[in-house]
């Protein structure tokens, strides 16, 4: 099944969180890119390798970026997704417990490593200890740290919009 990760932009450039949100991805399956934003921020987000396909929302329901409405977007899509992702940025943060909340399952915050599709790697302790975490929850919902991950380039790829 295939992967959504919800894109960081500056309207022009993909975040490098979100490319190494998109890294991290890479062993879970087929890797979809969800863009709110102009035309500008869907082809920076098809130019990462490793993307096959972009959604994209020029809504002004979505334009400053409230996680009430990206939340319910999100679990509105999460049938057609095994694993939802985001950066550990202050968004996803925001929006990523919201989703799992509504989905009714547990948010894996701040993986540092994947090691399958259900077992992740995660700081404890104030990063002090690494925990190895399983989940049986049927969708995943993930914060994923970018400092674990190196990013994929920002060029590269020809993802359809």
């Amino acid at each position: 099944m295939a992967v959504l990760i919800l894109v960081d932009h500056d309207g022009a450039t993909v975040s490098q969180p979100t490319r190494s949100t998109v890294a991290a991805a890479k062993s879970l399956g087929e890797i979809h890119a969800l863009v709110f934003g102009d035309a500008a921020a869907a082809a920076a987000a098809a130019a990462m390798p490793g993307v096959t396909k972009v959604l994209q929302s020029e809504d002004a329901l979505y334009a400053h970026g409230l996680a009430e409405p990206i939340s319910a977007l999100l679990v509105s899509l999460a049938p057609n997704y095994s694993h939802l992702l985001a950066p550990a940025s202050a968004a996803g943060k925001n929006v990523m417990p919201r989703v799992a909340a509504l989905l009714d399952v547990q948010v894996l915050s701040d993986i540092a490593g994947v090691v399958d599709a259900d077992t992740f790697v995660r700081p404890i302790y104030a990063g002090n200890a690494l925990a190895t975490v399983k989940s049986a929850d049927p969708k995943k919902v993930i914060t994923v740290r970018a400092a674990s991950f190196d990013p994929v380039p920002a060029t590269g790829g020809s993802a359809a919009v």
